[in-house]
């Protein structure tokens, strides 16, 4: 009976070890890390270990997740015959990479040079364009500078909208990779007006809510009248966004998929983006 007392008290205490035992963790990853702590957090996110030690510290970013992801997906785009550039947003639509842009942007070509990163170009092909909306598609080859976002156009079109936050990054000027922020003001004509900076270059940039989800392109600036004088003077806060809601979608769609895609062309004359400082995006 002793013996089997003693072994009941031996086999308790393995059990009791093996349960109270911390496992050691392991080196932190990307699927380690919650990215909405990160991004609702604006003080420094801490990983640590079972034990309270600290393995690494993290400063949140400033930027949402949607505008890092507009950042990396951003282009230039060019016309091969005439000069100025207007901006654009590199997505994966119905299988096939794409940029969008605004339709004034593209004017009547069928092929247009679109700019990456660090001398990339590739020329793509126009395979839609509505001019009433200001939106236009171009077919591309992979690009290797930037990073294709998911195509999640929002297709509502009503008072909801009013409010709403919203960011894009473009090129405006002669400026390289702006990250622009602001809300929808009004709904006029079709359009969105919105409070967020725009200029000669941001045309074509893709706009996002807060959810990443592709609200429109930036189409124009609006003017207005200085005083008793009437001059027009360029209020670059009040901004219209061509919205993706009033395009016949079906027919994007077919277009998309039947497309042929133009010859790449890489490290095109003039390609390189003007750099500021700073790091790569």
């Amino acid at each position: 009976m002793r013996r089997w007392t003693k072994n009941l008290i031996i086999l308790t205490s393995l059990l009791l070890v093996s349960c109270t035992t911390p496992s050691l963790p392991s080196a932190p990853n990307n699927t380690d890390i919650d990215l909405d702590l990160l991004e609702a957090s604006s003080s420094p996110v801490e990983v640590k270990t079972v034990f309270g030690d600290i393995l690494e510290v993290f400063d949140a970013s400033n930027l949402s997740i949607a505008e890092q992801r507009a950042r990396s997906a951003a282009v230039k785009v060019r016309s091969l015959l005439e000069g100025g550039h207007g901006s654009g947003t590199y997505v994966i639509a119905h299988g096939r990479r794409v940029v969008v842009t605004a339709a004034h942007v593209v004017r009547d070509e069928s092929v247009m040079a679109i700019d990456g990163r660090d001398g990339e170009t590739v020329v793509g092909q126009v395979v839609f364009r509505d001019a009433a909306v200001d939106l236009a598609f171009i077919v591309v080859p992979e690009m290797e500078t930037r990073t294709a976002i998911r195509w999640r156009p929002v297709r509502k079109y009503d008072e909801r909208l009013i409010g709403m936050s919203l960011t894009y990054t473009g090129f405006p000027s002669h400026h390289d990779l702006l990250t622009i922020r602001g809300y929808v003001a009004s709904l006029e004509h079709n359009m969105l007006v919105t409070n967020m900076f725009g200029w000669f270059g941001s045309s074509g940039s893709g706009v996002y809510d807060h959810l990443g989800r592709y609200v429109g392109c930036i189409s124009g600036m609006d003017m207005g009248r200085l005083g008793a004088f009437g001059m027009r003077i360029p209020l670059e806060t009040v901004v219209w966004i061509a919205p993706v809601s009033q395009i016949d979608h079906e027919t994007l769609k077919a277009r998309i998929l039947t497309a042929e895609l133009p010859q790449t062309i890489r490290a095109f004359p003039g390609a390189a983006a003007p750099r500021r400082g700073g790091l790569r995006d």
